[in-house]
């Protein structure tokens, strides 16, 4: 079924913070958003192989924010997903969720309206959120919220305390 495409007004707090980025203390907002998405479609974009990654993620609304953006697996499986042919494909026999830790980091560059399948991951009626620069990262415990979230800066230290590498990229 079709979900249909409503735009969601967008929290002032977001378009601010994405212009006007700021030094983040302890629990103060950050330049970073997150997204808690249901296994198995975090586990999906964290892959690694472009060749079967997920890309892009379906959603009924819409933002302006682009930026870095944390993947938060969800607690909540989605079973449906896991009897369709392209996400059994994917996944490993052996394959198990990674529930209530962020499992990757990736860059929002752009949301489109459905316009067609712009990729094999793509649902028709949804807003196509473009994630570039995906990389899997050591989970990290988090709880996760609804819709686009603002990590606080203790969420950050311990991503950054779990894979240093990536000490710049969460640099706010």
């Amino acid at each position: 079924m079709p979900i249909p495409q409503t735009v969601v007004p967008e929290p002032a707090r977001d378009q601010t913070a994405s212009r006007q980025p700021h030094a983040a203390q302890s629990g103060q907002p950050t330049a970073v958003r997150a997204l808690t998405i249901q296994p198995p479609w975090s586990d999906l974009i964290a892959f690694e192989n472009e060749a079967i990654a997920k890309r892009i993620e379906n959603r009924s609304w819409t933002r302006t924010w682009r930026g870095t953006l944390l993947i938060h697996g969800g607690l909540t499986l989605d079973q449906m997903a896991l009897a369709l042919p392209a996400v059994r494909a994917a996944l490993p026999d052996d394959y198990q969720p990674v529930q209530g830790f962020v499992v990757a980091i990736a860059d929002l560059t752009g949301i489109h309206p459905d316009d067609g399948e712009c990729t094999p991951w793509s649902e028709r009626g949804c807003f196509h959120w473009e994630l570039t620069s995906v990389q899997r990262i050591q989970p990290v415990k988090a709880r996760g919220m609804q819709g686009l979230w603002t990590p606080k800066q203790p969420l950050l230290d311990q991503i950054v305390t779990a894979n240093p590498a990536f000490a710049m990229r969460l640099a706010a």
